[in-house]
């Protein structure tokens, strides 16, 4: 399949149109968020590209950075507390990490392999991590989301190094193609072996008996859906349509300048985009998510304003309404019923390693705003779920004890 472009629509900005708000969403202050914070990890420097999820039964699940170690961390919920452990140990720079529970209750990971330049897959099985490649390249992986649909196949959407938006999906083999492919292996893998034997006799060694291990499962495709360029702690969304096709919201960064768009997968499985803003440099940070009727809804950051906006679409085009000022970045959740949260850093000056963690709360079609951790540096990296009853939980970094916390609300 290959990426196709639509006709770009009306774009409102906040330059003269009258479908645009400076003034805001009407907000009531709430204070401090009620609810506990719990430290997850303190050991060195641990919770960059921090990724939360909730199992069907509400169990928290967080995969993350351990900077000190350089590996890759998963984090389950227990009645004990939280219990760490590897995902990957030899990535280096394990970043651009992002995770989905499956109806089985199982983690499946993305993330940046380092050590071997490739956006990675790992799962479980039998208690053990498997990993496979989706696609290797310098700047492979920025802003990797993953997405499990409605028939439980996977699909990754990410930039890659040649400066496009992609989008990868698995296709599982099967036991006579896995087996294929091993008995291939092998036998490459003899022939290598009986050279070097013959080599060894020569100088008075022996021969090693042959093993070779067991092949991916999965094989990953991939196609592109825009020609658009990331850049570094960029947050994008990848979500299901009401219609269950896929759909994101992503920037793309020129050097001077940026555009928020949005892409949306046809009937026919081709990609469509279009311009959502491109005033005041938005984008770097995006949510999207659709309404009940199945029209698409998004809350990005303004980087020349340093503020979180609402961008809904309508038959005039897009209206974009201010939501919460001074911040840095943005994660989204919501419920069935409609009820959402977005946490973000409340900056303090220009510098986010300074900044503290807040909250705004849509519940029953009112906006409320907290204040979730005042302390120093809290939510440079975030990322938010709701409980089936509705209850907040926020994982975030903190910047000044370089730390892993949650918080979980009442």
């Amino acid at each position: 399949m290959m990426s196709r472009k639509v006709p770009m629509v009306l774009v409102l900005t906040c330059l003269g149109w009258a479908g645009c708000t400076e003034g805001g969403l009407e907000m009531k202050e709430g204070g401090r968020a009620p609810g506990k914070i719990l430290t997850v990890d303190s050991a060195g420097d641990s919770g960059r590209h921090v990724t939360l999820e909730l199992d069907l039964n509400d169990k928290v699940h967080m995969v993350y950075t351990d900077m000190t170690n350089k590996a890759l961390k998963y984090v389950t919920q227990s009645s004990a507390g939280f219990a760490i452990s590897t995902v990957d140990d030899t990535c280096l720079d394990c970043s651009y990490s992002s995770m989905k529970m499956d109806a089985a209750n199982e983690p499946h990971v993305i993330y940046y392999n380092g050590s071997n330049k490739t956006l990675t897959y790992a799962y479980r099985n039998q208690g053990k991590w498997l990993m496979e490649p989706i696609e290797w390249g310098q700047g492979t992986g920025m802003g990797a989301q993953l997405l499990i649909d409605e028939s439980g196949s996977l699909h990754a959407l990410y930039y890659s190094g040649d400066g496009y938006l992609k989008h990868a999906w698995r296709v599982l083999r099967s036991p006579s193609q896995l087996a294929q492919i091993k008995r291939d292996a092998l036998k490459a893998a003899k022939a290598k072996a009986i050279a070097k034997a013959r080599r060894d006799r020569k100088k008075g060694g022996a021969s090693s008996k042959v093993v070779v291990a067991d092949p991916p499962v999965g094989l990953w495709g991939n196609e592109r859906v825009d020609k658009a360029n990331g850049s570094e702690k960029v947050q994008i969304s990848f979500v299901r349509q009401p219609n269950e096709r896929l759909a994101a919201s992503y920037f793309h960064w020129s050097g001077l300048s940026s555009e928020l768009r949005l892409a949306v997968q046809g009937e026919d499985g081709q990609w469509g985009t279009e311009v959502v803003a491109f005033e005041r440099n938005p984008g770097k940070s995006s949510a999207l998510y659709f309404t009940s009727t199945g029209e698409p809804r998004m809350i990005f950051r303004e980087a020349r304003k340093d503020r979180l906006v609402l961008a809904e679409s309508s038959m005039e085009g897009w209206k974009i309404t201010a939501l919460v000022s001074k911040a840095y970045n943005l994660t989204l959740a919501h419920d069935a019923t409609h009820n959402l949260i977005v946490a973000y850093e409340k900056m303090d000056g220009q510098d986010p390693r300074k900044g503290h963690l807040c909250m705004a709360w849509r519940k029953s079609g009112l906006w409320t705003h907290f204040v979730v951790d005042p302390g120093q540096g809290s939510g440079s990296y975030l990322s938010g779920a709701l409980t089936a009853a509705g209850v907040p939980i926020v994982a975030y970094f903190e910047e000044r004890n370089k730390t892993l916390k949650i918080f979980i609300g009442e």
